[in-house]
């Protein structure tokens, strides 16, 4: 895997369609509305980050800045590529990102699942789980530690 490298991309670009495959993959799918649930509010002005193996789409996190605050979300690694440190790789990027931007502070909404990966990256859940409005999914809201 030392073919890894991280690009940001804009929705125009031919690799945004196979990021938004891994996303649906992943978080949505067989849900009839997962192309509205992917174009959310944010999807168009987000800044969107790959990983690539070789020239193959790995792994793909989105950004969006409000507020001074970076808001991280829609990680997500191929099945396949899982588990190998493509998410820590991207997660650190996406971080940078908004720090080199002089952003205040950086927040994310984790899957339960995912609550013990961020935490590896000081992040701290903030308030009790929720169900998400998009999936009905249990999330927890979290922040980075300054």
């Amino acid at each position: 895997m030392s073919n890894l490298k991280l690009k940001y991309i804009t929705i125009e670009d031919s690799l945004y369609q196979k990021a938004v495959d891994i996303r649906t993959a992943l978080f949505f799918k067989n849900m009839e509305n997962s192309s509205e649930l992917i174009n959310d509010g944010y999807e168009s002005n987000g800044i969107h980050l790959v990983c690539l193996n070789d020239d193959e789409v790995v792994g793909t996190g989105r950004l969006n800045i409000e507020d001074n605050t970076s808001i991280i979300s829609q990680m997500a690694i191929a099945s396949n590529f899982q588990k190998q440190g493509i998410g820590a790789k991207i997660l650190k990027e996406l971080i940078k990102y908004g720090e080199d931007k002089g952003l205040s502070k950086t927040v994310l909404s984790a899957r339960e699942t995912a609550i013990g990966f961020y935490e590896k990256f000081n992040f701290e859940p903030i308030g009790e789980l929720y169900s998400s409005l998009k999936t009905g999914i249990i999330h927890q809201k979290m922040e980075l530690k300054s």
